[in-house]
């Protein structure tokens, strides 16, 4: 349900959260070959594209909203080697509500150009802080 209040990701924070993607616990550093380089996931039309997709997949409960709760809620979720959205879980809370509606609004992601090491896919983690704020 949209209603007249404002939920941003916020730019700055969110173009760093994009550009340092983890790599899955199931890729070994040691097992990496030298000059293999790391290429970052990418979310189909960049750094304002997710911006504007959250923006617009985000519901702003109406629970906080009646209590005045406003501030970040930071999301972290895997990127699959095929690009797909997986396992969100909720790093920094705010309240349970906003919480949900931040995992809801990552897993609606599409799919991401998926990082690759080498060439090949690989599963990544990112992180990505989702602010509710009251007009």
């Amino acid at each position: 349900m949209k209603n007249s209040f404002n939920i941003l990701a916020i730019a700055s924070i969110t173009a760093l959260a994009l550009g340092s993607c983890g790599i899955d616990s199931a890729e070994s550093e040691a097992s990496e070959p030298v000059g293999n380089n790391v290429i970052s996931a990418e979310f189909p039309g960049g750094t304002n594209a997710i911006l504007d997709f959250i923006g617009g997949h985000v519901s702003y409960p109406e629970d906080a909203m009646d209590l005045g709760i406003t501030g970040s809620v930071y999301v972290e979720f895997t990127i699959t080697e095929s690009g797909s959205v997986a396992n969100a879980t909720v790093l920094k809370s705010l309240h349970p509500s906003l919480d949900a509606a931040a995992i809801e609004a990552a897993m609606a992601l599409p799919d991401f150009a998926p990082a690759t090491r080498g060439g090949k896919a690989i599963a990544t983690t990112m992180t990505l802080p989702v602010s509710f704020r009251l007009q």
